[in-house]
């Protein structure tokens, strides 16, 4: 099976504790899958089960192994994503931001 690469934009839902914390989140899922359709809902399926709402796709596409095998540290983490995928058929990382982040990225 496949390997696909899904970005998302979500906010914590209401009642999930990181929204003391922060008012949002770019989250990059990898979803092991038949076809792209399937894995889309199944990352938002992933982030609705973790108390997070999805407000835009980012970006979506295949992915490989090669592409995480590199020298930099950042490519460790993301491999072990991957690999965690094929395994368990899912796995994400979650970039989360803050309302000031939010304001600094205005200036």
């Amino acid at each position: 099976m496949t390997i696909y690469l899904i970005q998302l934009e979500a906010i914590p839902d209401i009642d999930n504790p990181e929204k003391e914390k922060c008012v949002g989140a770019i989250v990059n899922c990898w979803v092991k899958s038949i076809n792209m359709k399937l894995a889309l809902n199944r990352a938002k399926n992933y982030l609705s089960n973790q108390g997070w709402e999805v407000i835009n796709v980012e970006d979506q596409f295949i992915t490989s192994r090669d592409m995480y095998i590199g020298e930099a540290e950042e490519d460790d983490e993301l491999l072990e994503c991957f690999d965690e995928a094929m395994r368990d058929g899912i796995s994400a990382i979650f970039y989360t931001y803050s309302e000031e982040d939010e304001i600094e990225n205005m200036d």
